[in-house]
């Protein structure tokens, strides 16, 4: 059976090993510096260029040439998760331009809408073949790193105004919805939630390391033990609750993933991190305590109580067509870039919808929003069963964590509004579980794991 699929993947692809390997680094040196630009485009723009709104896409830099280079080395997944990528792609185009005649959609916002529902779809075909076990150990490192001066900064931030030049965005002032003169905390990040997601994802990648056995770790205690905490300690302090909401999932997402193990150590080690919670908040109280009493008061007032139930409520219920329209408000007048200089061009996008999926619908119409819906919610349930078959087959519970917050995030988060900072995230992380299944070995160096080549190159 392995010479049957040995020789299958040969007669995919005849190059050697070590021109794959090469190849591989490339791309991983591609996904990287998209991760880089990812974390600190946010600080570019607030901090030194506040006015270029064009540098939201530092990142498409790499992006672009990561998909010119696979395009020239054939190194992209051909397995039918494409097919799904390009019939979407194909739609998505055909109504946009039906938009156009039918409705005047200017072609300018048709491009911008295409590039936030479009141009990042095709990392989920590069990006995974560069996460072999050593990729993947470099993107847990250089998260779990960041994460220790991110926290300093994010502790920073809770201890200042909203004034201050630290809590500035791109508006010049801080991220407010706080009792007081304070800002919720964003990092090197230009908005909230872009931070928040980012946080989660370095949390679940903290607990799927405390889950594994120590000889299978990416990092030594040293830094897992300070950068757990420090991730605790940012949600504690961010006064973003969405972040709280992040950390929550993650930690029921480890639980159940300690459970899924079936030994005693991981259920111990989240017992255990569980405990430690009441001394993060002791920490929290003498760090910012103006920032806990302003953040309790956000989440405990009964008016927010109501708004975010009933937020909740919609967020759940949001993916069902709402009315009849068949053509739609025009594909990219749900994106903030669409409205870039127009007065209150922020809130120009909830002229449609709060909420990503019925606004997608809006712009879309009835069926070519449900299409979308329907292949965004398969991505997101396809993920999430592949991160339980790899933490069941393979005992690796970082792709359980990161496939539950992927769900979540297909499922509510804004992946076209600010498809820059949100999909390139998002996508960045489904890249890590789905290269543990192209790559399940932990010691694989090879480009293409034997194991799947069907998965691959189909």
């Amino acid at each position: 059976m392995a010479g049957d699929m040995t020789r299958h993947f040969a007669g995919l692809d005849t190059r050697s090993p070590q021109k794959h390997e090469v190849q591989q680094k490339r791309l991983l040196r591609l996904f990287f510096a998209t991760y880089w630009l990812v974390v600190f485009t946010g600080a570019i723009r607030k901090w030194l260029f506040p006015t270029y709104q064009i540098l939201y896409l530092l990142q498409d830099i790499p992006i672009a040439m990561a998909y010119l280079y696979a395009l020239v080395t054939g190194l992209f997944t051909r397995a039918y998760f494409a097919l799904g990528v390009a019939l979407l792609c194909a739609v998505l185009i055909v109504h946009g331009l039906l938009q156009v005649v039918l409705i005047d959609l200017p072609i300018k916002v048709l491009t911008i809408g295409l590039h936030s529902y479009i141009f990042y779809l095709p990392m989920l075909l590069i990006f995974p073949l560069t996460m072999n076990a050593e990729g993947r150990k470099k993107y847990i490192r250089w998260n779990l790193l960041l994460n220790l001066p991110m926290t300093l900064l994010l502790v920073a931030q809770s201890r200042s105004s909203a004034t201050a030049f630290i809590n500035r965005t791109t508006s010049l002032v801080g991220m407010g919805g706080l009792e007081g003169d304070l800002a919720r905390g964003t990092g090197t990040f230009n908005f909230v939630s872009f931070y928040a997601l980012w946080l989660a994802i370095v949390l679940a990648l903290c607990m799927g390391e405390w889950l594994i056995p120590q000889e299978r770790r990416a990092c030594g205690k040293l830094l897992l033990t300070a950068s757990t905490a420090g991730a605790l300690l940012s949600t504690a302090v961010s006064g973003e609750r969405t972040s709280l909401g992040l950390a929550a999932i993650v930690v029921i997402a480890s639980m159940v993933a300690a459970v899924v193990l079936r030994t005693i150590r991981p259920i111990l080690i989240t017992v255990g991190l569980l405990l430690l919670t009441p001394g993060i908040l002791l920490i929290a109280t003498q760090i910012s305590p103006t920032m806990l009493r302003a953040f309790e008061a956000r989440t405990t007032n009964s008016s927010n109580v109501q708004g975010s139930k009933a937020r909740i409520i919609y967020m759940l219920t949001g993916f069902i067509p709402q009315r009849y329209d068949p053509v739609g408000a025009g594909l990219g007048q749900g994106t903030n870039a669409a409205h870039a200089g127009e007065i209150n061009a922020y809130d120009a996008t909830y002229s449609l919808d709060e909420q990503d999926l019925p606004r997608t619908a809006d712009e879309l119409g009835t069926f070519s929003g449900s299409f979308y819906v329907l292949m965004r919610m398969g991505t997101a349930v396809g993920l999430l069963l592949l991160g339980m078959y790899l933490l069941v087959n393979q005992r690796y519970p970082h792709s359980l964590l990161l496939s539950v917050l992927i769900f979540t995030q297909l499922y509510v988060a804004d992946m076209t509004r600010n498809s820059s900072m949100t999909s390139t995230q998002i996508l960045l992380a489904a890249s890590f579980v789905l290269g543990v299944f192209y790559f399940p070995a932990d010691n694989s160096s090879d480009v293409l794991n034997l194991i799947h080549p069907e998965s691959v190159y189909a």
